[in-house]
């Protein structure tokens, strides 16, 4: 096991996690249930922090598959700053979903910051999908737009 590894192994926590804990949010604050709503804000708090490991392996993980063949440093790059600004939106959707935590129960206060915490939370998800989606492009030709609409010929396909 490498840091590549590690990177695509954690990196869907995030991916996945953060869009399901902000939807049990929203029903938590639907159904003005307040245990659901404290454990979709501590779920958000893991998880911006799961996104620091996957952003600091992504270096490593650059590194170890620049060289291979059919690896486009363009996207890679691309991914990479698009990575900051995801790290940047889950740390705050977790620091905002932390500070949600000291303001229990069904008042104004509680309301106004679990707001807080979905509107960033939902630019956070936009943000980690598209990141995603070029990570995916550094090895999944599916991705790319010339070759998807091309049938691809397999070697061992036969004519007989």
């Amino acid at each position: 096991m490498n840091l590549a590894y590690i990177h695509l192994l954690l990196n869907h926590l995030p991916i996945v996690g953060i869009p399901i804990a902000v939807a049990f949010l929203v029903f938590g604050l639907a159904k003005k249930n307040v245990p659901t709503q404290r454990f979709s804000l501590i779920v958000l708090c893991v998880l911006a922090a799961v996104a620091v490991p996957v952003y600091l392996t992504g270096e490593p993980a650059e590194h170890l598959i620049e060289n291979m063949p059919g690896i486009g440093e363009s996207v890679i790059e691309s991914h990479e700053d698009a990575a900051m600004y995801s790290l940047v939106l889950s740390l705050a959707t977790g620091a905002i979903a932390f500070l949600a935590l000291f303001f229990p129960g069904e008042t104004k206060q509680s309301r106004t910051i679990n707001f807080c915490v979905i509107f960033v939370g939902v630019i956070a998800i936009v943000s980690l999908a598209f990141t995603a989606n070029l990570g995916g492009q550094i090895r999944h030709s599916e991705f790319d737009k010339a070759t998807s609409s091309q049938p691809r010929v397999h070697e061992n396909d036969n004519d007989d």
